[in-house]
């Protein structure tokens, strides 16, 4: 795996060239997201990660999708994705992605690695589409809407996204899954 900071960084310059291209400057984003501007500096700057709730509402400020932020132009004539070419999206060194789809307006399926006693934090989210996931490693609690479901390894969910739903690893190893959304609303 990379090192957190790497990844931080990239996110980070992300950030940055989204919220540039929006016209948008740090106190406006900030507003928008719930969070402080010092808070997005830092983090543009790479020097803090955020959670995951917390990325995902500055990606939708700025029209963005976590995979599509991955994803090159270049990818979308693309068919294989080759195991030592896949995108990292590294949240934090408690949760990270690897993409395992190339561009398409269709569905997106990636790899997530949690780390015990870390999930999508305590905010349930929402979007559109479909989920679906298989559990290759650990142990997860999956709460959508008021049900809870544990899959440990070898086990399967689908559920609509649209669901408010949150996610932890309540493992004492690694949580591993691969995941599938549709369309790539991720």
């Amino acid at each position: 795996m990379e090192s957190q900071n790497d990844g931080v960084n990239d996110i980070g310059e992300r950030i940055r060239e989204g919220r540039k291209s929006k016209g948008l400057t740090l106190k406006e984003l900030s507003e928008s997201v719930g969070v402080t501007p010092s808070f997005l500096s830092q983090l543009e700057n790479g020097k803090v990660a955020p959670s995951l709730s917390t990325l995902r509402k500055i990606l939708s400020v700025l029209g963005e999708r976590m995979v599509t932020v991955l994803q090159d132009e270049t990818d979308e004539k693309k068919f294989v994705v080759k195991a030592n070419e896949r995108k990292k999206l590294i949240v934090s060194d408690k949760l990270w992605y690897e993409i395992l789809s190339t561009k398409n307006s269709s569905i997106a399926m990636f790899l997530m690695y949690l780390e015990p006693g870390y999930g999508s934090g305590i905010d349930f989210y929402s979007h559109e589409g479909v989920e679906t996931g298989l559990m290759l490693q650990g142990k997860v609690k999956i709460f959508v809407g008021d049900k809870e479901f544990v899959l440990n390894e070898g086990d399967s969910i689908t559920y609509n996204s649209t669901t408010p739903h949150r996610w932890e690893n309540i493992g004492e190893k690694r949580a591993i899954g691969i995941w599938s959304i549709t369309p790539p609303s991720f």
